[in-house]
């Protein structure tokens, strides 16, 4: 069952990149002295936001919990990727949000952006299954040490 990310939670998102945004402007800073600030940060932001969407989502989305994917569930293009910024840019400044908003009256509870991108937004736990190799599901680190099989026993069963 696939569970769509409700405003709640990408409020959160939104919150934390923009606390990854503001700690990556002060570290370039630090780093550049100040000079061409503008141009390395512009770099990180499409790195941040279009390079790592393409990847499943920023930063604080992925830290809230969240995955952008297409609708079949399957990864993100560059073009959606970009697409998917640029509207997220332009359609909030002039809107002052309503582009957000528009999540509320949703059945998948799309931004004009994922609309535009022909993305949606859904929780961690259905994208991992749905476009993940199969061992993802269950990583062979989660696996609890009891459940494993040492020289040919049969594993345990979990209580």
């Amino acid at each position: 069952m696939v569970t769509y990310a409700f405003f709640g939670r990408r409020a959160w998102g939104f919150v934390l990149d923009i606390v990854v945004d503001l700690f990556a402007l002060w570290l370039l800073h630090t780093i550049t002295g100040g000079t061409q600030l503008g141009l390395v940060f512009l770099a990180w932001y499409l790195i941040h936001h279009v390079g790592f969407v393409m990847e499943g989502g920023s930063l604080g989305m992925r830290l809230a919990g969240l995955r952008v994917v297409q609708l079949d569930g399957t990864r993100v293009s560059f073009g959606q990727a970009l697409v998917r910024e640029l509207v997220r840019v332009a359609g909030s400044l002039p809107s002052l949000g309503l582009g957000f908003l528009w999540m509320l009256d949703q059945p998948q509870r799309r931004c004009w952006h994922d609309l535009a991108a022909q993305t949606v937004v859904v929780r961690e736990s259905f994208a991992t299954l749905a476009s993940s190799p199969s061992w993802a599901a269950a990583p062979p680190w989660t696996v609890r040490e009891d459940a494993v099989a040492h020289d040919g026993e049969a594993p345990r069963a979990h209580p």
